[in-house]
């Protein structure tokens, strides 16, 4: 029992006694006023007990204008779903939230500090043994100096591209690569930073739809949307989601894998798409980040040894990791590529919010359709239960301080 609400039964319980007690005596001036007093008291108590009570559950069995809460369940849940929908997380006010965050030093830190290079390392190791068994290496030596001579503008990625492609996907790792970025993404949303920057976008979202406006202020005060614990319940709904894909039959990896195979189909059987993809790989890939130069430079000296040798292929490894290091490095001090970047990845997003924007309101309505009555009941009562009890503490009084005025002003009459 709440504090408030034990208080509230006390005072009840000591105004009906005194009522009682006094009542025998009420043809007295001061035995009528207590009584007068302590009636008005008692029955102020009971009609705001029951009317706190009727917005919650059902007083005395009574079925009429009662349990106000469960009876607008309905009503309650689309009022947020509106809210949060068209209000809050409106699309406009994420874009503009967004743009105040740099997402490059975002995905930086994780590449940096998280344990997914040794993941990496790992995966790209197991792939190497598999590759190292298929492959002639006197075949692979012959493209990679081709790959060296040639002029970089002749170079065309998928050619290569596409049987590798294949062949990653007829020894299944396309799932170890799903396993792999679910991970990584798992690592990164349970990462406080992740917490702390959710809580401050939803702190500044909730900031500029509060403005100006007490009763959306109220609102959130009485339904405890904090932005820590938004950003924790998002927390945990995108951990389970991802927990969830890691399942090979998951829909979305499904999806995701189907899409892939579409994409690579289409690149064997529509040149003008290939034309279009390769243009791209070149303009964004193989010239931004000079990828020709950094592989020859390194491939064509150690390939033919490290190929027969595990040590060497470790050492390989670690080299190619090295090489990665520096790329990042590079990218994280070309303020010039990170404004790109940031830019893309924004767009990126942009789009897909449009796309998807509408699925708030479904991940809200699911959401809320496990509340059952008595839960939302409970919630809603542990949330105000004990700033309505003063409805009644409230009640007491006044009504027994009326109730004395009236008999002292007609008294005499």
């Amino acid at each position: 029992m709440s504090a408030n609400k034990y208080k509230a039964t006390c005072i009840l319980g000591i105004v009906s006694c005194g009522f009682l007690a006094s009542y025998p005596f009420s043809h007295t001036f001061f035995g009528g006023l207590l009584a007068r007093g302590f009636g008005a008291a008692m029955i102020g108590g009971l009609a705001d007990w029951f009317a706190v009570s009727a917005l919650f559950r059902r007083p005395l069995g009574i079925p009429f204008r009662t349990a106000i809460i469960p009876r607008n369940r309905e009503k309650i849940f689309q009022a947020l779903i509106d809210m949060v929908e068209h209000e809050i997380l409106i699309k406009e006010n994420i874009k503009k939230n967004l743009d105040d965050y740099d997402l490059t030093a975002t995905l930086l830190y994780f590449a940096n500090e998280n344990s997914g290079k040794q993941d990496v390392k790992k995966m790209l190791y197991r792939f190497w043994q598999d590759f190292a068994l298929q492959v002639n290496p006197e075949d692979l030596e012959v493209l990679i100096q081709d790959f060296v001579e040639d002029n970089m503008d002749n170079i065309k990625v998928l050619p290569y591209g596409i049987p590798i492609a294949q062949w990653f996907m007829d020894h299944e790792y396309d799932d170890k690569i799903l396993d792999l970025i679910i991970e990584q993404c798992i690592l990164a949303a349970e990462n406080e930073k992740f917490v702390h920057l959710l809580a401050n976008v939803f702190a500044a979202v909730t900031k500029k739809y509060e403005h100006g406006m007490n009763r959306r202020k109220l609102f959130n005060l009485l339904m405890d949307l904090s932005p820590k614990q938004l950003a924790k319940a998002a927390q945990h709904g995108l951990v389970s989601i991802l927990l969830e894909m890691k399942s090979p039959q998951h829909p979305f990896r499904l999806d995701g894998k189907a899409k892939f195979k579409q994409f690579v189909a289409r690149l064997q059987t529509d040149a003008d798409f290939g034309q279009q993809v390769e243009l791209w790989l070149q303009q964004n890939i193989i010239y931004k980040f000079k990828l020709g130069e950094k592989i020859s430079r390194s491939m064509v000296a150690v390939f033919h040894k490290v190929i027969r040798d595990n040590r060497l292929a470790v050492r390989g490894m670690e080299s190619l990791m090295a090489q990665l290091d520096i790329v990042l490095e590079d990218f994280a001090n070309n303020q010039e590529d990170r404004v790109k970047m940031d830019l893309y990845l924004k767009t990126v997003l942009g789009e897909w919010l449009d796309r998807n924007h509408d699925q708030i309101g479904r991940i809200v309505k699911e959401s809320l359709n496990e509340f059952t009555n008595e839960r939302l009941v409970n919630f809603i009562d542990s949330k105000m239960g004990n700033d309505l009890q003063m409805i009644r503490i409230n009640g007491s009084f006044v009504g027994g301080l009326v109730g004395m005025i009236l008999y002292i002003l007609t008294y005499w009459l």
